[in-house]
């Protein structure tokens, strides 16, 4: 009997089933707000058994509607048959039954217990997102070898239209509804376990109110950084503008970081990429920096504009990276056209367009009063910029790994080609009724709109239960059952910190990862 047969013998022979049709207790941020301060504020480690005893029954039902995500007809085609898929939807198997074997932590001593457990949870979490995206990037591989062979075989994902190899639409959107629920999932998952673990461990709320300009200096500081590393030379500044610098709301500040952040990394790709040419700055005929705003990088400034709405706090930024064609903005939150630089998975740099040269210059951005306005320039230190650093290739999905930690592991990833950053980006913002929206000019530049809803009551955006996936999950737990234990072997990947998949094995493994793995 191997591991994840010995879990599903422990558990109950109607538990599994039971939870698949259970709904999840949606919270919401002043929820999150009020407990989390109550539990501050009292100085007393017994008083996290509440919030303890609510996570030990709701985070096994929540898995569970992970695994029936695994096991749905909502998988995208030929995934189901991969091995990284196999052994992920046995891990949630596993994780739900370490929860519900263990006491309900009505008392201190058991609460503590119980955050032991949860730590394991929040790595072994981690590891399988890393998982997730790396054997969808998996089939994408073994599918696009097929097609560049003239062997496409079974292949349901792609079509030739005569210049190339192409998504299927409907398959598209398949995907796409699939990672967009699956991740959603997840993401109150880790927001759940990360808020316990920091008022434990690190004595404070992750839902807190939060002040956006602090947050964007920081997310600009952050981006600058990686983009300085990347190309060697200064990041194009950033010109904030805001009515009210003191603008607060209740948020976690994690997640507008990363958003932020990913904004920003983008804008200034597209500016470097469509300004520079052997990595020297060209003129294009576009606004430049004002005798205010000039700073080392002779790079347009990207235009950050925070302001604070009757219902919603909107940050927009505005970049001069040249735009993309109209025909192209869907693919912006297509979880296929981001990634790496094959011709079936463009980057993003693929789809926009180098500005060309116009005779007239617009009017510089210009701030309605100077108390308002701040510039931020890159500042690189002289190692950075006088030797290219390369950055290995990694995995945008580390923002779904732990929360309780203090380190950003999103910010080891490189300047693009890191996979799912915009639709996760969106993911995040709509999770508490916010939005992400872009809208570009082709041949000009892209304005991002990031928008955090300002009720604080609005319940998270959870995905609702679906009968048909209940009914599939019992199929595959039903065979794990009676499956004899030599046929799915004795132990998986996320058994083992020192086992990695094939995938692991490659150049482009990134150190995010090997810190996840070895954290296990």
């Amino acid at each position: 009997m191997n591991r994840t047969q010995a879990a599903l013998h422990a558990l109950p022979s109607d538990l599994i089933n039971k939870l698949c049709r259970s709904k999840v207790t949606r919270l919401s941020l002043k929820q999150m707000y009020t407990l989390g301060r109550h539990v501050l504020e009292s100085k007393n480690q017994g008083a996290l058994v509440i919030p303890a005893v609510f996570l030990h029954q709701e985070l096994p039902i929540r898995l569970s509607h992970a695994l029936k995500m695994l096991n749905s007809n909502m998988l995208p085609v030929n995934m189901a048959d991969m091995p990284n898929f196999q052994h992920i939807a046995r891990s949630y198997l596993e994780d739900i039954s370490m929860v519900t074997q263990m006491p309900k932590p009505s008392t201190p001593q058991l609460q503590e217990e119980f955050t032991v457990l949860l730590r394991n949870l929040e790595q072994r979490h981690k590891i399988k997102i890393l998982a997730i995206s790396r054997g969808f990037r998996e089939l994408l591989d073994k599918v696009q070898s097929e097609c560049t062979q003239q062997d496409p075989g079974t292949n349901q994902l792609f079509y030739h239209n005569g210049k190339g190899w192409t998504i299927e639409p409907e398959a598209d959107k398949a995907i796409q509804t699939f990672f967009n629920r699956f991740y959603t999932i997840n993401l109150g998952t880790r927001l759940l376990i990360g808020e316990h673990l920091a008022l434990h461990d690190r004595g404070l709320n992750l839902v807190q109110r939060v002040n956006p300009l602090s947050i964007s200096k920081s997310a600009i500081r952050d981006a600058q950084k990686v983009c300085a590393a990347h190309y060697g030379q200064a990041a194009p500044s950033v010109l904030i503008h805001t009515p009210n610098p003191d603008i607060s709301t209740t948020y976690v500040e994690e997640f507008l970081h990363r958003n932020i952040y990913e904004l920003l990394k983008n804008a200034m790709r597209a500016t470097s990429e469509t300004h520079l040419k052997n990595g020297s700055p060209v003129s294009l005929g576009l606004s430049s920096a004002s005798s205010e705003t000039t700073s080392k990088s002779n790079l347009p400034p990207i235009k950050l504009v925070l302001v604070d709405g009757g219902e919603d706090v909107t940050i927009k930024i505005s970049d001069e990276g040249g735009g993309m064609a109209l025909s192209q903005m869907d693919k912006i939150w297509s979880y296929v056209h981001s990634g790496d630089s094959s011709d079936l998975r463009q980057p993003l740099s693929a789809t926009r367009q180098v500005a060309p040269k116009i005779t007239s210059t617009t009017t510089p951005f210009q701030p309605s009063s100077p108390n308002t306005s701040t510039l931020h320039t890159s500042k690189v230190s002289e190692p950075e910029t006088n030797s290219r650093k390369v950055l290995q290739p990694a995995d945008s999905m580390t923002v779904m790994g732990g929360l309780a930690s203090e380190a950003k592991d999103y910010l080891d990833l490189p300047l693009s080609g890191s996979g799912h950053g915009l639709p996760l980006a969106r993911l995040i913002a709509r999770y508490f009724g916010g939005d992400l929206s872009l809208i570009s000019m082709e041949g000009y530049g892209t304005d991002s709109y990031l928008s955090l809803y300002r009720d604080d009551d609005h319940l998270e955006n959870f995905p609702e239960v679906d009968e048909e996936m209940e009914a599939e999950v019992d199929v595959f737990v039903n065979d794990l059952l009676v499956e004899p234990s030599s046929a799915r072997g004795s132990s998986s990947y996320l058994e083992s910190p020192g086992h990695r998949t094939p995938a692991s094995n490659s150049t482009s493994t990134s150190k995010t990862e090997d810190k996840s793995a070895s954290a296990l």
